[in-house]
Order: structure tokens, then sequence, then C-alpha cells
């Protein structure tokens, strides 16, 4: 088009015009430019009118005066936010202009004439300088001198910028290096306060989003270091290491932060060293891994540095700070949430060898999932839990143990780190104690730090991790915090909480949502940390004093709906030796008889490869329970020990309605796990012989009966038993045991 026609278009709608403004471009010879004192009076736009017309009202989004006199009235408006923030108009006179050409107009000077002295009176007043407002007020200057003179006292002067001077600032650019945002910072009083200003659209607010610091700086690195505040990322930045921070640090919404320059690059967050820096750190490393960063780590500030210990302060303390990122432990982070794409998971992702399955314990205890440790009250497995641990954290076998090796659970510990114990039912006092009497030369205060047992009645209580609520259980702030302080750890091998039901603060014994969601979330922090962790929890006590007779039994004796057993990865339970079983251990190892001392333990539930053996338990002096199994195989007991023991067991099972038949899939060979563990060696010949001499002595010691309705006799029992006398009745399954 011809550069003299004139295209009416452009000049229909003047609703786009530029906001009417000074030029910004005019120079003066100040040090800062028009447009970052204007930036600093919009900052504290209220301050400025307050101070320039005290006469005037902020009401909603304006500011209104009479006049630029600063008459009382609303002839004159201000706008306070938006893009157009500053911009006045006087609707009487038909005046207006920007924030600084009110300042001159209430100052009675000329903007075309006396510019440079305008900007220099504003920089005094935001600097904290000025002496007075109307020292260049024409109208009023006479009036003060007369005053003065008339009065001899000094002019009142007015308060100046409620902030104060600006006592720092940093650029926001994007990646071509354009400026975007401002973050002007104050430290009045009260305490530091921060200023942004949007650049782009002119208004006294962040940008939405919010932009990243050092964007170019970003643009062109592979790794990145997120710190909090732009005075830490500027520190770094200038010992030569690409740093960023989200505007207003460790405070800034997450949500609201554009972090998508991140995408694709390693990055490392550096957080204060205090509790809402870690928070942060773990809520913005969840943002950055969803905008595509290739990986995220936070840093674990050392433990010899002061609480809000920042890499400000390691620049200020000489450190070499490239040096320190690269050696300096961290904690990797993975996604806590992803969305399901079943694209991700087609057959390459399980090509080549499987990884193998790590265990605490050889064969039970898997690494990286959540297990059950099942009994009843007055078992013992506080004290199982706490020699685990005690294993875990030394690496070492202690002078009570019975192994050179570190031994659990009647396997060698295979893993060793930090071990943390959550205990609602002992005291600290309780604790010092068993840790004295587990270990008595103390190994554990060779590294003190890997050894964490928390006695919850000495720290205010029973610390709730899911609640019951009108929508169903829901996860609780203690949660995020002890799982925040937990994903801190170093090395982490073992978390134990003891028991569930000081935990969970909902319904998991009828409920089996509130179950499977808290087997769920135990079982997503066994993934986060990649430890074992381990719930204790509480069997049904046997009904009518029957005891538990197999694995089975014991399994389905654990509390709670099926949604407990079922949403954890193995289960192991200790129940107290039948009687004929608890006489045989004391026989065999030549121990002297004491109660609830004896038990059996097994792997009662398994998803994946397991040690299911059936394993004997004997209480030593320490109180701990400690695995005899190796010791009663490879004891010879004397053959009429053997034959009262057998007895026994087939009399115990008759009375309790899970008898035995001589042969076949109900016999004493097919059966045998039911029998004391002394048997479980014996071969079928031999035990179903001793089995036939007992039906032959005369009198006979065992006899074949029926059961009651029945007229088939093959039930083996006493020959005063119910079976033998027709009266026998058969218990199904687990219903031996009760609540």
């Amino acid at each position: 088009m011809d550069d003299n026609v004139i295209d009416l278009e452009r000049w229909r709608d003047f609703n786009d015009a530029e906001p009417q403004r000074l030029d910004d471009s005019r120079p003066w010879d100040g040090a800062e430019t028009t447009e970052e004192i204007k930036t600093r009076m919009l900052v504290n736009i209220r301050g400025v009118l307050s101070y320039l017309l005290p006469g005037g009202a902020f009401q909603g989004g304006k500011f209104l005066v009479g006049d630029v006199q600063g008459n009382r009235g609303d002839s004159l408006s201000v706008e306070l936010a938006g893009p157009k923030a500053g911009m006045w108009h006087d609707f009487a006179t038909g005046e207006g202009g920007d924030i600084i050409g009110l300042w001159a107009a209430v100052t009675g000077r000329d903007t075309r004439t006396e510019f440079p002295a305008i900007m220099d009176d504003i920089r005094c007043w935001l600097d904290g300088r000025s002496r007075t407002l109307h020292d260049d007020r024409a109208a009023q200057a006479q009036k003060a001198r007369s005053g003065e003179a008339a009065t001899g006292t000094p002019k009142k002067s007015l308060p100046v910028d409620d902030l104060g001077p600006v006592t720092a600032k940093w650029d926001y650019h994007d990646e071509d290096g354009r400026l975007i945002a401002c973050v002007y910072r104050y430290d009045p009083p009260g305490g530091k306060q921060f200023r942004p200003w949007d650049v782009v659209n002119r208004c006294l607010k962040a940008p939405e989003p919010r932009p990243l610091y050092n964007r170019p700086g970003i643009k062109a690195a592979d790794q990145v270091v997120l710190v909090e505040g732009e005075k830490a990322a500027q520190a770094l930045i200038n010992a030569g290491i690409s740093a960023t921070t989200a505007m207003n640090g460790a405070k800034a919404p997450v949500e609201k932060t554009d972090w998508s320059p991140l995408d694709g690059k390693q990055v490392l967050i550096w957080p204060d060293k205090d509790g809402p820096g870690w928070q942060y750190a773990m809520a913005a490393g969840q943002a950055v891994l969803a905008a595509g960063a290739l990986s995220v780590s936070v840093l674990l500030p050392p433990d010899d540095k002061p609480e809000k210990w920042d890499a400000a302060d390691a620049v200020d303390d000489g450190m070499d700070v490239a040096k320190f990122i690269a050696i300096i432990e961290r904690q990797p982070l993975r996604p806590e949430k992803t969305t399901l794409d079943l694209s991700d998971w087609h057959a390459t992702r399980y090509s080549g060898d499987a990884p193998e399955q790590r265990f605490l314990v050889e064969g039970s205890f898997p690494m990286g999932v959540v297990s059950i440790l099942a009994a009843m009250g007055d078992t013992g497995k506080g004290m199982m839990t706490l020699d685990l641990a005690l294993s875990v954290a030394t690496g070492k076998a202690r002078s009570v143990s019975v192994s050179p090796e570190p031994m659990a659970f009647g396997g060698p510990v295979r893993e060793f780190g930090t071990a943390v114990i959550f205990t609602a039912e002992d005291d600290q006092g309780e604790v010092h104690r068993r840790l004295q009497r587990l270990d008595p030369e103390e190994l554990r205060l060779e590294r003190p730090e890997r050894l964490i047992v928390v006695p919850l009645p000495n720290t205010g209580g029973p610390i709730p991790l899911v609640v019951s609520s009108k929508d169903g259980p829901e996860i609780t702030p203690q949660f995020r915090m002890m799982r925040d302080q937990i994903m801190r750890l170093r090395d982490l091998k073992l978390v134990v909480f003891d028991p569930l039901a000081s935990f969970i603060h909902a319904d998991v014994t009828s409920d089996p949502a509130a179950g499977s969601f808290a087997t769920g979330l135990l079982a997503s922090l066994a993934t986060e940390t990649g430890a074992a962790v381990i719930v204790a929890h509480h069997m049904r006590k046997p009904q009518g004093n029957r005891p538990i007779a197999s694995v089975e039994q014991a399994r389905d004796a654990v509390r709670g709906t099926s949604a407990i057993v079922d949403g954890v990865r193995m289960v192991y339970a200790l129940w107290p030796a039948p009687e004929e079983h608890q006489s045989l251990v004391f026989k065999a190892l030549d121990k002297p008889p004491a109660r609830n001392a004896v038990f059996q333990g097994a792997v009662v539930k398994a998803n994946g490869p397991a040690d299911r053996t059936l394993r004997t338990y004997l209480r030593a002096p320490t109180g701990l329970l400690v695995d005899v199994t190796r010791r009663l195989r490879e004891v010879r007991m004397p053959e009429n020990d053997l034959r009262d023991t057998l007895v026994s067991a087939i009399a115990r099972a008759a009375e309790n309605g899970h008898p035995f038949t001589h042969t076949g899939g109900s016999g004493v060979h097919g059966q045998r796990h039911r029998l004391p563990m002394v048997f479980h060696e014996i071969g079928r010949n031999r035990l179903e012989a001793m089995v036939q001499d007992l039906l032959n002595t005369r009198p006979p010691v065992l006899v074949k009966g029926m059961a009651e309705g029945s007229k088939e006799l093959k039930w083996l029992d006493l020959p005063t038993g119910p079976f033998a006398r027709g009266v026998g009745q058969f218990v199904h399954g687990a219903h031996e045991t009760g609540e």
C-alpha cells in the first residue's frame, strides 16, 4: 500500500490504543532508566499516592481525589492495578497521564523543561532521602516560607515510602534475552518483602505463568541447579554454574510456574536447610519431572551446616561450589504419579534378564515392598524387629547372637544400611533396656546415624498416617511430613511401623477399602525408598485354647479383612507352638519347661520366591526369640520320646476336629507339616510303621475311630477320644481360631 494512502480501518477502533504515557526514552542524567524508576513507583503505588495526595481515598481498584492540589473529592482518578496502573485522569480539567506525570503535576513542575529534576526528586523519595513533598510546588512555596518566617517553626516533613529504598533487583528474561519481568526487594523493619513487575503487561504482579530465572543460561546448559531465590541463583551463576529459581523461592506456587525450560535437563535441587525448603524441593521436583526433565535429584545439605544454610551462604563461605556439587550426596526423585500410557508398557519393557529379587533377610522380607509381621500379643515381635534393625545398621553379629553372621527370622541378613523403627507401644526407657540386652557392646554407636528408633510415647503419641473421612480413608499431613523425612535418609534399608493399628486410624478390621488403602500407601513408600517396609500386626487368639496347627490357619488368623493380607507381598507369622511340640523342644535341647517360650513361624503368604520353612523359635535369656530349627534336626531323640510326642500330636488333632488317618492324603506322612518338626524329616515308611506299632500295642495306644453319623473306622485317636467313641466332629479351615 502507498505510504500516502490512509487505511481507515486502522483508525476505526481506539480500544487497542497504547496507554497514555510519558516518553520513557527521554534522557536524563540518573543511573536508572525512566522505566526502572516508574516500575519502582508502581510497585509501591499506594505509598506514592498517599505521599503525594494524602487527602485522597482508595476505593476498589482506584484512587480518588479532588484535584492535583490534593483537595478532597473524586474528580481525579488513578488506576491502581492492571495494565493501566498509575494512569490518571482529572475529569474536571481533562488533564491526565502516567504516574510520573502525576508527580510532576502535584509538585508544579513541567516535564518538558524539568524532567531530570523531577526524576531526581522521585528517586530521592524512593531511596528515602526526600525532605518534603511540596518544596517545589510554586503555589504553596510562598505560603510555607511565610509561615516559617512568621512563626519560626520549621516545616513538618511528610512521611517517605513505607517500604524504604529498593535493596536489590533481579531481571527475568526470556530465552532470547528479552526482559519480561523484574523482582524488587525491600527490607523494611518488619522483614524483607518482594514486589514483582510484569514488564510485558506493564502491571504490578507476577507474569502468568511465572517464568524461571536465567532462562538464557538454562537454554545453553545440560545440567541446571534449582535453588530458592534469586540471590542464591545469582551467586551460583557468578561462580560459573548454570542455576535458576522459581519466582518467590520456596513460597512460589508450583502449579503457577512455567517449568518447561527444564525439559530434557538434568536438574539438581539445592534446598535451603530447613523444613519448608525440603518440602518445596519435593513439590518442585515432581513438577520438574512432569515437565520432562531427564533426571531430578535433591542435594542433601551437610549435617554440620546451620539452619537455613543455602547456596548463597556456600559461596559466601568461600566454598568451591562446583566441586561441592560434584561430590555431595543427593536423593534421586521418581515421579509420584504418572498418567497411564499403555504404549509405555509393551513387551520391550520386559526384554533381557529380569532384575533379581533382593531380600533384606534371605528368603523373606523382600526389598522395595511392604511386608507384614503378624503375631499374637506378648510374642516378642517388637524385640525381633529391633534385633533385625540392629543387624541392618551395624552389619555385625553381636556377642549374644548364636551365629557368626547377622541372622534374623531364620535366615542371614543380606542388606545393610539405615534402619528406622516407629514404635507406638514402647517408650524410650524400654527401648533402651532392650538395646542394652541385644547389643551390650554398643556396636550401634559406631555409626549411630544408621539406627533410628522413634518411641512415639515420648514424642506426643501415635502418628496417624491414614484417617477415615466422610469420603473414605485419606492421607494425613503427618504422613507427608514423615515421608519427606524418610526420603532424606541415606542408604535406607528398613522401615518398621509397630503396630499397624497405631498408625492407621481407619477400620481395617472390617472395611476392605480401608485395608487396601493403607497397604497401598505403605507399598508406595517402599517403592519410593527401595527399602523393606515391615508392619507389625496382631493375630487372633485361638478359640477355646485350640492351637494353630498349620501355616494356612496362621494366615487366616491375621486380623482384619482379606485386603490386609492380599495387599502386601509377604506375610510372616509367629504363633505359640502346640504343647506336644513345646515338650519335644524342651527335651531335645535339654531346657527346663517355661511358659511363652516356644513359638513356630513361617512365611504364610508370598507373591514370589520365599523360604517357606516352618521354623521353631525358643526364647533366649535376652527375651529374643531365636531360631532353633537346625538344632532340633540335629538332635536324635530317644524312640520313646518320639512315640510319646507323636501320640500327643495325634490326640490333639482329633480333639481339635482335624484328625489324621494312618495313610493317604490325610495320613500322618501326607499331613506331617501339622506334626512337630522332628517328624518332618522322617520318611513315609518309618512314620507309618510307628503309627502301626501304636495301633498294634495291647492295650492299644491309638485306635481308628469314626466321625459322628459315620460307620467308617479310619480316624486316628486315643481309645477314649471323641472319634474313638463315634462322636467326633470335624472343624473346617481356620474356624478353630477366633477373635
